[in-house]
């Protein structure tokens, strides 16, 4: 009878042992606080900001202008004047850049193109000029004021087209071509830079160094899964990287970059944004990742969040998490 009953009980310790899973990394399920839905036309894809307003790329839905206050918006399926240029068919990339009142929008119909608006007249916003020259292929762009112009030039900017990486300057009026362009080893999904240095998430290759004073390829370091989007902050590039979730590189030494952390998020991680001690990752049908990157080597998630549904874009703004949600339009959440 003992026998038996010692028997039993191992077979009961097994199933228990058996069954149990491992304990999820912390999390703080309190941190977002949904504060604001804005619904959208079209698919939300990208975001960005000036002090004001929040910029929506919706895809077949043209943009939206938000008032980062009172959250009321402004749609945009066409601009002025009317003419064929002017329909927002397709438009999948926005970078603001407040300084000057313009919008560099990415549209993908026919050839892929880069509009330029004006939107200093927030009821009539004018499409001053196109950047079509080598935009066939077109995956990312940034651009930015020139912070002390020495010419006519007053924003700068990169943008990617399939394993090209262009860097070209904008005076206001008529846009003159790119200044120089790095062929990266493969697609430039993503990109970040500093005075020094360009950083590439280069899909299948993963992130990828350039010296911006000579152009020339410093390092290459392979990631698990697919690097899309990168943001540097300090001595480390944090990687959104498609089914290897989120990938954290030091690279304080540029020449020798060293993975210090994978984090497999649940969906595709698609997009990066930091600001402080916080990290986010918009991950497809996991939803939103919120990290505590207090010791970047090391991030803590503080919160996954997948009341949002299917996300394809998170980044801060004035405090706030900003989030592109695919079936819930632009949300904005308060974070404690």
């Amino acid at each position: 009878m003992l026998k038996k009953q010692m028997i039993l009980l191992a077979a009961v310790l097994l199933a228990l042992t058996g069954c149990a899973r491992r304990n999820p990394a912390w999390q703080d399920q309190d941190v977002l606080t949904l504060i604001k839905q804005v619904q959208v036309v079209g698919d939300p894809v990208d975001l960005s900001f000036d002090g004001d307003n929040i910029f929506v790329a919706q895809d077949q839905g043209g943009i939206s202008i938000i008032d980062a206050t009172d959250h009321s918006q402004r749609w945009w399926p066409e601009v002025y004047p009317p003419s064929a240029d002017a329909v927002l068919v397709n438009i999948r990339n926005v970078s603001a850049v407040g300084e000057h009142k313009m919008l560099f929008l990415g549209e993908y119909v026919s050839a892929d193109k880069i509009r330029i608006i004006d939107y200093s007249d927030p009821d009539s916003l004018r499409l001053i000029d196109s950047i079509t020259g080598g935009t066939d292929g077109l995956q990312s762009l940034s651009f930015s004021a020139i912070p002390d112009p020495q010419d006519e030039n007053i924003v700068q900017g990169f943008f990617s087209a399939g394993r090209n990486l262009m860097y070209a300057r904008y005076n206001g009026e008529l846009y003159l071509g790119t200044d120089y362009v790095i062929n990266t080893p493969a697609t430039a999904a993503g990109l970040d830079a500093n005075a020094d240095y360009i950083y590439v998430a280069a899909q299948q290759r993963g992130l990828v160094i350039y010296d911006r004073a000579t152009k020339a390829e410093i390092s290459e370091i392979s990631l698990p899964g697919e690097a899309l989007q990168v943001k540097v902050v300090n001595n480390y590039a944090y990687v959104a990287s498609r089914q290897g979730g989120l990938n954290v590189v030091n690279v304080g030494a540029p020449s020798e970059p060293l993975l210090v952390k994978t984090f497999d998020t649940t969906g595709y991680a698609t997009s990066i944004d930091v600001a402080g001690n916080l990290a986010v990752v918009s991950s497809g049908g996991g939803g939103i990742y919120l990290f505590d990157v207090s010791t970047p080597g090391n991030p803590i998630l503080k919160q996954n969040l997948s009341s949002a549904g299917y996300t394809n874009n998170a980044k801060f703004h004035q405090g706030k998490l900003i989030v592109a949600a695919r079936d819930q339009g632009v949300l904005i959440y308060a974070i404690d």
